[in-house]
């Protein structure tokens, strides 16, 4: 049993290694410039080594990027379940809080996938989770008759400008807290466009 988990734990130590010495090159040279070979080298393993775990760089980076997103939704499921109602205007909406403190977190990770090596469909994939969210919301909120726009227009709206601003925020080495970004965007929600530019009704 004991031998069973300290084996386990190897693995897993050696996969981190693999993952994170893919993320230093990817932050540096162009992914389709990196070879297998490379990724060995900076993870201070051979050749072998590296295919015991993975069957190529494309499995890696794959492996990397759904265990990413699996995690993300886990968390976003955990803190998003109960919530049946609009949030306040003095707190963030859970969804915000959660995608902001998650990309704080992993923040070597989303600015290599999404400003210096974008590679795959990373960015529609976070779209399309974020719009998975904020559809569930609607569903148990139950407005789902009653939306005031097409709702794939609303949810595209909702998700490309939420990704649009974590892209921004990693542009500017995330000067605002991980809170006061899902506040912000809370308000801008419950406020709408006109209400928060001044405009008057």
């Amino acid at each position: 049993m004991n031998e069973s988990r300290s084996m386990d734990r190897r693995i897993h130590r050696t996969r981190v290694m693999i993952s994170e010495a893919f993320l230093t090159i990817m932050a540096k040279r162009n992914y389709s410039d990196i070879s297998v070979v490379d990724i060995a080298e900076q993870a201070n393993i051979n050749r072998s080594t590296f295919y015991a775990h993975f069957i190529d760089k494309e499995d890696l980076l794959d492996t990397i990027v759904n265990e990413k997103f699996q995690l993300l939704d886990d968390v976003l499921k955990e803190r998003c379940a109960a919530i049946d109602e609009v949030p306040s205007f003095a707190e963030p909406d859970p969804i915000f809080a959660v995608l902001f403190e998650h990309i704080f977190e992993h923040d070597e990770f989303y600015r290599v996938m999404l400003l210096i090596n974008p590679v795959g469909n990373f960015s529609t994939r976070l779209n399309e989770m974020i719009k998975a969210h904020f559809f569930q919301r609607i569903t148990r909120i139950g407005i789902n008759q009653k939306v005031q726009v097409p709702l794939d227009i609303l949810l595209d709206y909702l998700s490309f400008s939420t990704s649009g601003i974590i892209h921004r925020w990693l542009e500017n080495n995330k000067v605002y807290s991980p809170h006061h970004m899902a506040l912000q965007l809370t308000r801008l929600a419950r406020l709408g466009v006109y209400t928060a530019m001044g405009a008057q009704a």
